[in-house]
């Protein structure tokens, strides 16, 4: 499986590093959850309570949730506490 896969690809500006993250990288719960360590529970509830949006690559009963990087990302800070 590609980790990482994008919906269209848009080529890198120059002088971006490589290792900068596209936010229009699609990633899996499980995905998400090596990468960041969140618990895996809290982010799939997240997508199925609607407060983390995804894309259903799958089918009927069977859903194969995909989230974009970006809204992963946009979700994460929501849940930041201790700031003034």
């Amino acid at each position: 499986m590609t980790q990482g896969a994008t919906l269209h690809a848009p080529a890198r500006p120059a002088g971006v590093p490589a290792h900068l993250e596209d936010g229009e990288a699609v990633y899996t719960p499980n995905q998400l959850w090596e990468r960041s360590k969140m618990p895996r529970d809290l982010i799939r509830s997240a997508i199925t309570g609607g407060y983390l949006p995804a894309y259903n690559a799958g089918r009927g009963d069977k859903p194969r949730y995909l989230v974009r990087w970006a809204d992963f990302l946009a979700w994460r800070e929501t849940l930041r506490v201790g700031q003034k």
